[in-house]
């Protein structure tokens, strides 16, 4: 599923003040999962999607308002264990038209 909104939906207001990607896992309460935010990496350079997510999903990385492949990820999260289905969420901010788009895989 995939939104586009012209403010952040999950990173927060501040995102651009955090450096590039800072892990947050765990700071929500709960059981611990992997999330980071930040001012943004490009997907490919994120810590954790190359080697955890691209294998399970096709990840597109463009802007859902454009089009445009010049974006940078400012949020991702990513919930799964054997068995129990995996789910994972990101956010880009697009360099070229300024929208955010959250895009949500599921399992």
């Amino acid at each position: 599923m995939r939104t586009v909104s012209e403010h952040p939906r999950h990173a927060p207001a501040h995102y651009t003040a955090l450096p590039p990607c800072v892990d947050i896992s765990g700071q929500s309460g709960g059981i611990p999962f992997p999330e980071y935010t930040g001012s943004g990496v490009p997907l490919a350079a994120h810590p954790f999607a190359p080697h955890k997510i691209t294998s399970r999903w096709t990840l597109e990385g463009r802007c859902g308002a454009c089009g445009s492949d010049h974006t940078l990820c400012i949020y991702l999260s990513y919930i799964g264990g054997v068995g129990t289905g995996q789910d994972m969420t990101l956010e880009l901010v697009c360099q070229d038209c300024g929208k955010y788009t959250v895009e949500t895989y599921l399992d």
